[in-house]
């Protein structure tokens, strides 16, 4: 959280610890259009001219391919997250958390959050769930957010865990706007048509930000910033498990069938970040930063299924995509989930100019992130002789219940108690500790000739995951009915009884059931792992062409605590992994014209294993013949590598712009778990291995264009209070997975890539009144779950969403606000088989929502 330095590379960082309390950094030391110092030849610290920055100057500051999302942008939108925001930026989609309606995640150009890379203020967010490298950006609210650029060719300096790209978060600064005060306020209040049903009432939300210089000469400035919401809806859900085909349509195969189920949310996000800053002359510049981010989530799945049969003529009728069912069985449960997940992120950091043309920057950072979830997850309570009519079209399935009377009746359900409801506790830490340094010569915005960028980082990551599950299993024999766990006078009509407050059911267990433990040594870990990087890039600018010629490597050493379960004793074992990557980076930028900008790149990027894949422990049996089976991780996996190509055509316009660009990138070693065995001289089999392996590979393709107008001035009045926005991405993917036996297919997609993706934004502006209306679509998108052939395969179907904000302004610095969110009432509906038969839906129903906003 810094100044930028008045150099035109990304240039990188390492670390001070300034009085020990290590703070976040600028993730970019560049020029950019509207800052304040003259570009004489020098290289000074300088801040923003104004505290509002466009997206175009930001496009047009970048050394490489970038776009981006703006504060002004944000509060002009619904958005409340930061992947909700960064969904609208061309190339970029967001994906749902925990399957609900909530962006959670994004994918940059087709690759999902693990082949990402992201930092706030320069500090590195490594912070992920257990399983892969993902960041955990569903808890960043857009409040904090002072822009946000999305690195789709990345320089030399960063992370080269970039494969889609890096996401780079700059929060506001206290030389932004020179040493004018600055203070920003909003509110708002409001509810969903789909309330919560464990905790219903109002949703809120409040944000501020503010700015001050002081001391002689205004040499100091000071940052505060706070976000506070609490979110209280629920999804509807329905879904089917799996399909037969017969005579070339998807019918329901002994499987159940969810309806009229729901996803209770209750969501509370707070977030506090603080900056002190001096700039001592020309020729220094200081900083120490604290974020805090503290989110905490109750998610009640509380599902309502009839397991229907296709076999002995128990479905009939069938017509489609509906039948007629009897003699099927009703199942109920609540999966409860509690995630809590709390980021302190520190840091500190120097910019020094050593010549009139050279800068050094030093900067270091440190992350702590704990991710706690408890799981609660019962034994089903089950009603047997079930009739009625299922139909699999529109949104979600339904089913009409024939025998409603007795199917209403929660006296008429009973546990299954055949296997034991358990209680899991998943508890995750990590401490991330970076430290940067970085030299820049020559390489400022108007600088001829030949500039260099030379540095290296240090990163560690310190992470230590435990499970334990706690099962519950009542007595042989025990009859316990569902109308003993509710409130009394609670039916099953319309699933009313499942939608509840399941501690009675849990408090019953505890007390009757037997109690037992499972430690789950194999699935914990403890994890240190170290990257250290090098890089250099060569600068050549002329007239109005610019080039970057660099390296990267990165050295990467794993050290893993775990334990292996040997037949069936659990083994304390230690493992190491070191590779090393190199990665060059070759980009070209010339400026045709003042307005016209064409680039061109060829980069190399990695992709670093998923911790499920190489971390936890693994499982060893015997075979028949008394030789060893080993299933699970594999300690000496490698990153995935792709090699990236990119080309852009760039118009700016005096309040906009219009772009068109293109791409492709290649992915070698992908991860899937294959079987493989070792044979003695005579062909015997005396190991079999079934772990992950590089075998994989993918590729992907695709355009982005956008255009952005914000003001249609040239049209007549009252027209001329137009703006405009809009972008498409067309995506081409494959993706060649492989199967356990070693057999290859392809699939047309890789995981959660779209087929295409749109945005069209339309505001205008009447005196003290702003409306703006903000459409986005997207194509079928992959999920990531992949059967032998395509009739197993799992898809989004395409859908798309309306919001709306409008903004009157009743006093000079204060609007008041009126939001609408998911007007088109959309649903996120998956699909598999033959036909494209719902596989699971999920919909978030509408939300409206009130409220202020103030700017000083």
């Amino acid at each position: 959280m810094g100044l930028d330095i008045r150099t035109r590379g990304s240039v990188a960082s390492i670390a001070l610890g300034l009085a020990g309390f290590l703070a976040s950094a600028p993730a970019t030391a560049q020029s950019s259009p509207g800052e304040d110092a003259a570009d004489s030849g020098t290289v000074v610290v300088v801040g923003r001219r104004s505290t509002e920055t466009t997206g175009e100057q930001i496009k047009r500051a970048a050394a490489g391919i970038v776009d981006s999302t703006t504060a002004s942008q944000i509060e002009n939108s619904t958005d409340t997250t930061l992947p909700e925001a960064l969904d609208r930026v061309v190339g970029v989609s967001s994906d749902k958390f925990y399957g609900t309606s909530d962006a959670g995640y994004v994918s940059i150009r087709g690759f999902d959050s693990r082949y990402n890379s992201m930092d706030i203020d320069g500090n590195p967010i490594w912070f992920s769930s257990q399983n892969n490298r993902g960041a955990q950006m569903g808890m960043f609210p857009a409040a904090i957010v002072k822009e946000t650029s999305v690195h789709k060719t990345v320089t030399p300096d960063q992370d080269g865990n970039s494969v889609g790209g890096r996401i780079s978060m700059r929060t506001l600064r206290a030389f932004d706007g020179g040493d004018r005060p600055y203070l920003s306020l909003g509110g708002r209040v409001g509810g969903y048509e789909q309330d919560s049903v464990v905790n219903s009432g109002l949703s809120t939300r409040f944000y501020g930000a503010g700015k001050a210089t002081f001391g002689a000469d205004h040499r100091f400035g000071i940052v505060l910033g706070f976000n506070s919401q609490r979110m209280r809806n629920a999804d509807t859900y329905g879904g089917v498990d799996t399909y037969a085909q017969v005579n070339g349509e998807d019918q329901v195969a002994s499987s159940n069938i969810y309806n009229n189920s729901i996803y209770d949310k209750i969501d509370t996000n707070n977030a506090l970040y603080a900056k002190l800053e001096a700039q001592a002359s020309d020729r220094l510049y200081a900083f120490i930063s604290g974020n805090l981010f503290d989110d905490s989530r109750r998610q009640y799945l509380d599902r309502a299924a009839v397991y229907v049969y296709n076999t002995n003529g128990r479905t009939t009728n069938f017509n489609d995509g509906s039948a007629d069912f009897t003699g099927a069985i009703g199942q109920t449960k609540e999966y409860d989930y509690y995630i809590k997940r709390k980021a302190k992120v520190m840091g500190s950091g120097l910019d020094y100019r050593l010549s009139d043309s050279g800068v050094l920057t030093l900067r270091g950072n440190y992350t702590d992130f704990t991710n706690t979830i408890i799981t609660r997850y019962p034994e089903t309570f089950q009603l047997s002789g079930v009739a009625g009519h299922y139909d699999l079209n529109g949104n979600e399935p339904t089913v009409t219940v024939t025998n409603a009377t007795a199917y209403n009746d929660p006296a008429n359900w009973v546990n299954r108690n055949s296997t034991a409801s358990y209680i899991r506790d998943q508890y995750l830490h990590d401490k991330v500790t970076s430290l940067k340094a970085d030299f820049a010569q020559n390489t400022f915005a108007s600088a001829r000739g030949f500039g260099i960028v030379a540095g290296g980082s240090w990163t560690r990551l310190d992470r230590s995951y435990d499970q334990n599950q706690s099962n519950y299993l009542l007595p042989k024999g025990t009859k316990l009915l569902l109308s003993q766990v509710i409130t009394p006078g609670v039916t099953m009509a319309n699933n009313a009884a499942v939608k509840m407050n399941w501690d009675a059911f849990w408090s019953y267990l505890k007390t009757n059931g037997t109690a037992t433990y499972d430690a789950a040594l194999s699935s914990d870990y403890r994890l240190v792992e170290d990257v250290i990087a090098g890089h250099a890039a060569l600068y050549w600018s002329r007239g109005g062409f610019r080039a970057i010629a660099g390296v990267r490597y990165e050295a990467t050493h794993d050290d893993v605590h775990t334990g292996d379960v040997v037949n069936g004793v659990a083994t304390p074992t230690a493992r190491t992994h070191r590779y090393g990557n190199w990665m060059p980076n070759i980009q070209a930028t010339y400026d045709v014209t003042r307005r016209l900008r064409v680039q061109a790149a060829v980069t190399k990027t990695i992709g670093r294993p998923d911790f499920a894949d190489f971390a936890p422990g693994r499982t060893q049996t015997l075979d028949t013949n008394g030789n060893p089976v080993i299933k699970g991780t594999n300690p000496n996996l490698d990153p995935r590598v792709s090699t990236n190509y990119d080309a852009s055509l760039e118009y700016y316009l005096p309040d906009g712009l219009v772009s068109l660009a293109v791409f492709h990138k290649d992915l070698a070693h992908e991860t899937f778990t294959e079987q493989t065995q070792t044979l003695d001289a005579t062909g015997l089999v005396v190991l079999t291995q079934q772990m992950p392996l590089n075998t994989g590979s993918a590729r992907v393709s695709g355009i982005e264009a956008s255009v952005v107008k914000r003001r249609l001035s040239f049209l007549p009045a009252p027209f001329d209070g137009l703006g405009f926005r809009g972008n498409f991405t067309y995506l081409d993917g494959r993706w060649n997975v492989v199967f356990t036996d070693g057999s290859t297919r392809g699939v047309g997609g890789l995981r959660n890539q779209p087929k295409w993706l749109g945005n069209v934004g339309v505001s205008y502006t009447a005196g003290p009144a702003n409306i703006n209306l903000d459409w986005r679509a997207r194509g079928g998108t992959f999920t990531g779950t992949f059967g032998t052939t395509a009739v197993g395969d799992v898809w989004i179907k395409g859908s798309d969403t309306l919001d709306l904000q409008a903004n009157v302004r009743v006093l000079r610095g204060i609007q008041l606000t009126f939001e609408a969110r998911n007007l088109t009432d959309s649903y996120t509906i998956q699909t598999t088989g033959a036909t494209n038969a719902i596989y699971n839906s999920v919909g978030a129903g509408r939300s409206f929502f009130g409220g202020f906003k103030f700017k000083y």
